[in-house]
């Protein structure tokens, strides 16, 4: 069983000054006790889920406990990262246990890339309509 949410695209405006709407979507993040809801770019070229280190901070995370992360590219490329899980969770859908790579830097936002977001979902792109579909399968949901 499946369900499927639509949402718009739109700019993020703690990250692009440039106005250009991007897909992305909200969530609600989750450590421990703590619990956020923030914009997360998705992001299909992106290798692996990427959280800013105020994400972690604020969701509880301490950066010298956490496993360090090595081999990451593209714009995390010279960024001191660190593994830390956490719950997803978009609309009313039941949350999903990922994997982020939490990075040591602000300037790049949340972002849902290869793993793990995209293996729990399926994702279409409507660029020409500005809006972006998600479907997540309850069958391949690991809570």
């Amino acid at each position: 069983m499946s369900e499927k949410l639509v949402f718009p695209y739109i700019t993020n405006p703690h990250y692009e000054d440039d106005g250009i709407d991007r897909p992305h979507l909200p969530i609600t993040l989750s450590h421990s006790k703590n619990e956020i809801q923030t914009l997360a770019l998705l992001d299909s070229g992106a290798d692996v889920n990427v959280a800013p280190y105020h994400v972690g901070i604020e969701l509880g995370g301490i950066w010298e406990e956490e496993q360090e992360l090595l081999g990451l590219t593209g714009v995390t490329e010279n960024l001191e990262s660190r593994t830390l899980m956490l719950d997803i969770i978009v609309g009313t859908l039941p949350s999903i246990r990922m994997g982020f790579a939490w990075i040591s830097a602000d300037s790049v936002p949340v972002i849902l890339g290869q793993v793990s977001f995209f293996t729990h979902s399926k994702v279409c792109f409507y660029r020409a309509s500005r809006q972006f579909e998600i479907e997540l399968e309850s069958d391949r949901i690991h809570v």
